[in-house]
């Protein structure tokens, strides 16, 4: 049985390979409850911008004595080893990853699956696929929006609901390992 570790970074830009990590969620699940949740705040390399501290409402003095970067990072590699790391939109929570990653000299390679990606293909006729859309289409709770474990679990119930309705092998099929590659 695949486990899945759903994950959501914020950020301090808008383009994940500009910005810094200010918080990292990751939910641990099996498929059928959850194994481990975790999350921190992360002290960024760059500025909190107004727009993100409005958007998260996490601010300088949050981050000030929280743990950089590379004294997480121990952390999250533990929680998402072999695990398929699901995310709403993986590419943006992928790329900020593998940008800090690269910074501590580590690399971040994972399987990954993303739930705006499965919900484009499978439900293809809404016209917004932003995860409080889609929890809305789905009637599923969300609350605390832009707060890293909070959208994790968003993302999670989202996941479980095209589990439900599209099966897991249909998903499955779907996974790519990060840095996403052409398949042979």
């Amino acid at each position: 049985m695949p486990q899945y570790a759903v994950i959501d970074v914020e950020t301090t830009h808008g383009d994940p390979r500009q910005g810094s990590i200010i918080e990292v969620g990751v939910l641990c699940h099996d498929g059928m409850r959850d194994t481990h949740a975790w999350s921190s705040l992360v002290r960024p390399s760059t500025p909190i911008p107004g727009f993100i501290r409005r958007l998260t409402g996490i601010g300088p003095s949050d981050v000030a004595d929280a743990p950089r970067f590379s004294e997480v990072v121990a952390g999250l590699q533990r929680s998402t080893k072999d695990h398929i790391v699901v995310a709403h939109n993986v590419r943006y929570d992928m790329t900020a990853l593998e940008h800090e990653f690269a910074r501590t000299g580590l690399v971040f390679h994972r399987e990954t699956l993303c739930t705006e990606q499965l919900s484009r293909e499978l439900v293809p006729h809404l016209s917004h696929y932003n995860l409080g859309s889609l929890c809305r289409y789905f009637g599923i709770p969300f609350h605390g929006r832009h707060r890293a474990l909070n959208d994790a679990r968003a993302t999670l119930a989202l996941h479980q609901r095209l589990m439900g309705e599209f099966g897991e092998e249909r998903l499955l099929e779907r996974t790519r390992l990060w840095p996403w590659q052409a398949r042979a």
